[in-house]
């Protein structure tokens, strides 16, 4: 009846004879098209085995512990398998409520992801999380996920390692999400004149996000409850590791009440020096007496150096500089020099000029983290007009880039896949590799199995992750 159906579906939206179709595949006939044969099964193969990984990963984070008390005896569908639907629609790229339709008689995605007998409707999923997203409870524990997490898998952040400094660095930055054309509560153009929000993310090494706040477009990153912000995400880190920690920001948290709090806990910090609140040509004049002369090539001259300023409440601060003058450039003499100049506050005192310079420009890596946000997970345009359950969502989406990035760790120092060395996969990489295997799903002896395709060693890694996290 299915079939029948499906053939005057077709019928009508391409126009054309399928008279006789139906009889060929009820009789099993097979029309050959050149070398390949189609035909229809009706046996459960699955497109998304990595989402079986995704289940366990889930059971490690605790996540359902986050809305146990939202639960209720007069729902047929409970509020944690509605968390754990996005949480595995999030994982293969589907953002929206709408796409959990096409999973609605799927037994592997409800076994997969530990979701009851019923899978939640569109309308059910998007009640059920906007009436979440009212509770600034649910948004507190989402962050505490990630670390329940890592901390059962006995994860350990990357250790950083310069002369004369050995520590875990976190970096912060801001993006800015594009939502222009919507009417959704809270965006606003932010400083690249982007109509959106403005997430304020803090990385570890790696891409693991232990710090997310969601803000409207126009709020500077250095917001009220800032300070917070940053004492929270240090607890969580600290939950990881005891290693000395180093912060490198951007020139938007250049403000002496945050380095003030950073040495109050004993932290380091690497911050651009924003040069809005001075003029360049003090620090130009400084490096051409001072700093040391480098040419790269004829008509580029580099001054390194460093002075020390005095801030209040913190006293005197070391601010490394780098100064670039160009006399020529793409081979054409200039008239004037032309200069650039770069410079950051630090309190490491014992670390080299080159090697600060070189630790903060290593936190461009963020854009790329960002990018994979943006682009992979597809986070940049929000489901919802209500900034509260885009909140929400965001950080249900950073919980499963934390999931990703895990899996990606334990894919490093695998051999299976025979993929070249690297110090991290993108989450594409991840998710075509892992989350987008096939498989087939069979019932023998009172038991489900899932037979994963090998797919060039994703299929053997993901047996092996499988039974690791099973363990935890």
């Amino acid at each position: 009846m299915e079939v029948q159906l499906a053939i005057e579906k077709a019928k009508t939206f391409w126009h054309i004879d399928l008279t006789g179709l139906s009889e060929c595949l009820f009789t099993r006939e097979v029309r050959h098209m050149g070398k390949l044969a189609l035909e229809i099964t009706g046996e459960p193969i699955i497109g998304n085995a990595g989402l079986a990984a995704m289940g366990e990963l889930m059971r490690s984070s605790d996540i359902d512990s986050i809305c146990a008390k939202r639960e209720s005896p007069n729902y047929q569908v409970a509020v944690k398998d509605s968390l754990r639907c996005l949480g595995g629609l999030l994982a293969i790229g589907k953002v929206g409520f709408d796409h959990v339709r096409q999973f609605k008689d799927s037994e592997f995605f409800t076994t997969a992801l530990g979701v009851g007998r019923r899978i939640p409707s569109q309308a059910t999923l998007r009640q059920r999380f906007e009436a979440m997203s009212r509770d600034r409870n649910v948004h507190d524990a989402m962050p505490t996920c990630s670390v329940r997490m890592l901390r059962k898998l006995d994860f350990k952040p990357r250790i950083v390692s310069v002369p004369s400094f050995v520590g875990v660095r976190i970096d912060t930055d801001s993006t800015i999400l594009d939502n222009s054309d919507t009417k959704k509560e809270g965006i606003a153009k932010g400083y690249s004149g982007v109509l959106g929000y403005a997430p304020v993310c803090s990385f570890l090494e790696g891409g693991l996000i232990v710090g997310v706040k969601l803000c409207p477009g126009s709020h500077h990153p250095l917001h009220e409850g800032t300070l917070d912000f940053h004492a929270a995400v240090r607890e969580r880190v600290r939950k990881l590791t005891k290693a000395h920690l180093l912060w490198v920001d951007d020139a938007a948290f250049d403000d002496v009440a945050l380095m003030a709090a950073r040495l109050k806990a004993g932290d380091s910090f690497i911050t651009r020096h924003n040069l809005r609140r001075e003029r360049p040509d003090v620090l130009i004049n400084l490096a051409m007496q001072e700093g040391r002369a480098h040419s790269p090539r004829p008509g580029k001259t580099v001054y390194t150096g460093c002075t020390r300023r005095e801030r209040e409440e913190i006293g005197a601060v070391r601010l490394v500089y780098e100064v670039t003058e160009r006399t020529s450039k793409k081979g054409q003499a200039l008239l004037l020099p032309e200069y650039t100049v770069f410079s950051v506050w630090t309190d490491l005192e014992k670390v080299s000029d080159a090697d600060i310079l070189r630790l903060y420009r290593d936190r461009g890596t963020c854009e790329q983290y960002f990018a994979e946000l943006k682009s992979e997970l597809d986070l940049e345009r929000l489901p919802s007009g209500k900034f509260a359950v885009n909140e929400l969502y965001f950080q249900l989406g950073v919980l499963v880039n934390n999931m990703l990035r895990v899996l990606g760790e334990l894919l490093l120092n695998s051999g299976i896949i025979g993929l070249k060395k690297a110090t991290r996969r993108r989450l594409r990489t991840i998710m075509q590799g892992m989350m987008y295997l096939c498989g087939r799903l069979v019932r023998h002896a009172r038991r489900i199995v899932l037979k994963v395709a090998s797919s060039g060693g994703f299929g053997e890694a993901l047996v092996g992750l499988q039974r690791r996290l099973a363990q935890v």
